[in-house]
């Protein structure tokens, strides 16, 4: 089946913290492009060809959910897929889906030749191309780190692309029509062969009802029989995100195919490229269609494997057939992900452990195909065009970055701290007094909460949003002495407040154990450059402002939320110099994080126009 989501009950596995093919892609070409872009999440900024991908793909996935024998050339999009309030389809409300209530088309509007499949196909590719390149164009637009513009993007040749992939399609369409609809036409002509994943198709999940195109037994299969048995497992167009992927029996390994071919009795394995097949992500995509073909093999008790593998470059409409792993690949490939798994998700790797060793630069020709002379010669040639040259060992590149000690700025010397030492996590020893708990949940945290007691001073100590603490004393009690370890300082309303994590723990503090709650500092300042513009507030959805900062000393986050968002955000770039003063200390999804709030100060220093470029 293409969908496996992860055992709701297993928490060994952090969800947000899986390996997946593209991430193994990028480690193999550099395990510091990976640190990068996955620890301190320095990230580049998307340019509009996405929009392409993104609409090109939507667009030739409502073409293949539509049926020839339903839905009629210049209609509309009426197979909209009924949506749960989680993103995920409804597949156990029957009644909400909209094929069965259709009308079927007389038999002699339906196409009977590749012709007139074409020409229905391509019809409904204009019915919809628009309103999915206007969406791509506004999910671009709403991404704060981007770059360029939308009319980078070129709508005509998204258009041809799209052409070219249902072209491809029709080309399996027509495969199955000569093999007389495969080994699954007489039980599909019944009602009773539609998979446990259905393809999309307006459908309920489970229909046991003939399709209104079916013919009889042993009779000539037709061109729509044919689109419909056809027809690849792909995700609904109209699923939120990340709602139909798949997942490792153990939770550790996550992917999303495109399209999953099964009218011959085994899977075939697309992977849709809107682009002409050139340049060196070629390689990866090489690498990433056969984890998929792994990851299939361990989602089907590994007794089932793919019959093959195909990259449809969308630019030429041309398919490169992908070789096979090995029953032997198939196998190291397990171990082999699991130990970079645990070195680079199951703990945080250290920047050491992420060496700057990019692989050869590959170059490949029109249609993914290796050219004649297929590898840069140069080693460090990945990194000429890298977006990290500028920070990383091994780029070339000069790059402006501050490393301040003090500034001066209304009328007062601020003392500024370099991001490289924020320090987010603190300990603290005291008294516990008013606790509630502990309780044991099923992952193995444990939810508590009291105060911490320290002579006059005082803080609250309490789980935080994204998890509890594992290790806690059995021996906590009010009037207990603990220490209080690996917290995360905060304060509310005037009051000390100390969250707690999976990296937090309570331990009973011996009597030569102080850590004064009245040193923790939770106040800082800072300078650097803005790296990128994470989120800016819409009105509609987003109400904050967050940006990622660097100085010489490392890089973390900068966020404001609503009547604490400065004026001058809205003139703030990728590239300029500003001082964060008085802020707050924080830390978010493991990095450390500048919080703007009452009475602190974002100060504008210098204009990416007069800084070198990243």
């Amino acid at each position: 089946m293409p969908v496996r989501t992860a055992e709701p009950g297993d928490h060994s596995v952090n969800p947000y913290r899986r390996l997946s093919a593209s991430q193994m892609v990028t480690w193999q070409a550099c395990p510091r492009l990976w640190y990068y872009n996955y620890i301190p999440k320095l990230r580049g900024p998307l340019p509009p060809q996405i929009i392409r991908g993104n609409a090109a793909e939507s667009c030739i996935s409502r073409v293949l959910r539509d049926s020839p024998s339903l839905v009629p050339a210049n209609s509309g999009d009426v197979l909209k897929s009924p949506i749960l309030e989680d993103g995920k389809p409804a597949y156990d409300f029957e009644e909400l889906w909209p094929a069965p209530s259709l009308l079927t088309l007389g038999e002699t509007e339906w196409p009977d030749s590749r012709k007139s499949l074409e020409e229905w196909a391509l019809s409904r590719a204009d019915a919809h191309f628009q309103s999915c390149w206007d969406s791509a164009v506004a999910d671009w637009e709403s991404i704060s780190n981007r770059i360029g513009d939308s009319e980078g993007a070129n709508e005509q040749e998204c258009r041809d692309m799209v052409t070219n992939g249902i072209l491809m399609h029709i080309d399996q369409v027509e495969s199955c029509l000569k093999a007389r609809g495969g080994p699954s036409i007489d039980s599909w002509r019944t009602g009773s062969g539609r998979h446990d994943w259905p393809a999309p198709d307006g459908f309920p999940r489970v229909w046991a009802e003939p399709h209104p195109c079916a013919q009889p037994l042993g009779s000539e299969v037709s061109w729509c029989e044919a689109w419909e048995v056809s027809r690849p497992w792909f995700v609904d167009p109209d699923a939120g995100s990340f709602t139909q992927t798949t997942a490792h029996p153990e939770g550790w390994f996550q992917g999303e195919y495109d399209l999953v071919y099964r009218w011959t009795g085994r899977p075939s394995v697309i992977d849709i490229k809107a682009s002409i097949g050139k340049g060196d992500r070629s390689g990866g995509y090489v690498e990433q269609l056969r984890l998929y073909a792994w990851l299939w093999w361990e989602t089907h008790n590994r007794s089932e494997e793919v019959e093959s593998l195909g990259i449809w470059y969308l630019g030429p409409g041309s398919v490169k057939e992908v070789p096979l792993p090995t029953s032997g690949e198939l196998h190291d490939y397990g171990s082999q992900l699991k130990d970079i798994y645990t070195l680079i998700h199951a703990n945080d790797p250290s920047i050491e452990e992420c060496p700057a060793e990019p692989s050869p630069l590959r170059y490949f020709d029109e249609g993914g195909k290796p050219s004649k002379v297929p590898l840069d010669p140069n080693p460090l040639a990945r990194c000429v065009n890298c977006d990290l040259r500028g920070i990383c060992e091994n780029g070339e590149h000069e790059l402006e970055l501050p490393l301040e000690n003090r500034i001066e700025r209304f009328g007062h010397a601020w003392p500024i701290t370099q991001i490289g030492s924020l320090k987010t996590r603190v300990n603290a020893t005291g008294t516990v007094s008013g606790l509630r708990g502990p309780r044991l949940e099923e992952d193995g945290s444990i939810e508590l909460s009291f105060k911490l007691l320290d002579g006059y001073d005082r803080a609250k100590v309490r789980p935080s949003r994204y998890g509890a603490p594992k290790i806690v004393t059995r021996s906590i009690s009010d009037g207990s002495r603990v220490i209080v370890e690996g917290a995360i300082p905060s304060v509310w309303r005037g009051e000390m407040v100390l969250e707690l994590d999976d990296k937090s723990s309570i331990s009973i503090a011996g009597d030569e154990v102080s850590e004064p709650i009245v040193e923790i500092e939770t106040r800082i300042s800072v300078i650097g450059r803005i790296w990128s513009v994470d989120a800016f507030p819409t009105g509609v959805g987003t109400s904050r402002w967050s940006v990622t900062l660097l100085d010489k000393s490392g890089s973390a986050g900068a966020v404001a939320f609503k009547q604490f968002i400065p004026v001058t955000a809205a003139s703030m770039r990728r590239g300029d110099e500003i001082a964060i003063l008085n802020g707050e200390v924080g830390e978010f999804n493991g990095r450390p994080q500048v919080k703007i709030g009452p009475n602190t100060r974002v100060v504008p220093l210098r204009s990416s126009d007069d800084l070198p470029d990243y």
